[in-house]
């Protein structure tokens, strides 16, 4: 009896060891890797498995776990890319999150995504902190005035507003736009010098403590 319960214990542990599976797509779609962040945003993508369902993703920032996230989001485009996938019309997953709570500079990013029987998959990327002024939360919307407003330079997917009022100093802004989320993110702020500082033929997007 107690070699047949032992056994039944090596066996059951064996069946359900996590496995690596590669067969279990899993796609990050936000943040672009080593791209420079200044807001709360989201990290987000999605995951399906031929034969398994997926149940849900961990995300680890610098080596340590930050969320785990359900898989359940409705993505039409995975299903229509991938219909015989097991629930891929239902394969996104989202995270909100205050990029401003890290430190500045470069961030290590993986997503893990597992399945109903313990197999699983992982993506890694980097992000880059650009801290905003004002704090990590600007709860007061008077702390911020465009009305103060030099020139706007132009680049082929971001725009630069010079010297825009952040809690009483000037500051320059640089806004991308981002695929993912279909709108415009906040790359970085640094401090206005002058009118003249910044030429539109210089203007390529900048990033100073992303390296870039």
């Amino acid at each position: 009896m107690k070699y047949f319960l032992a056994l039944l214990m090596m066996v059951s542990s064996t069946a359900w060891a996590q496995i690596q599976d590669d067969k279990l797509l899993i796609k990050l779609e936000t943040p672009n890797y080593n791209s420079s962040i200044g807001q709360i945003g989201q990290i987000r993508g999605w995951s399906t498995h031929p034969t398994q369902p997926v149940l849900f993703v961990e995300i680890y920032i610098d080596g340590e776990l930050w969320s785990e996230v359900p898989v359940g989001g409705q993505r039409i485009d995975v299903y229509n890319a991938y219909p015989n996938y097991v629930n891929s019309d239902y394969s996104g997953w989202a995270q909100t999150i205050n990029y401003k709570d890290f430190a500045e500079g470069e961030h290590d990013l993986e997503v893990r995504a597992y399945t109903t029987f313990d197999r699983y998959n992982s993506v890694t990327g980097k992000f880059c902190v650009e801290k905003v002024p004002g704090g990590n939360f600007i709860s007061d919307p008077s702390v911020i005035d465009f009305r103060s407003l030099d020139l706007i330079h132009t680049a082929q997917n971001a725009i630069l507003l010079q010297k825009i009022e952040i809690d009483g100093e000037f500051y320059n802004m640089e806004l991308h736009w981002d695929t993912a989320t279909q709108g415009f993110i906040i790359e970085q702020v640094e401090p206005y010098v002058s009118k003249t500082h910044i030429q539109d033929t210089d203007y390529e997007g900048w990033c100073t403590t992303c390296g870039e």
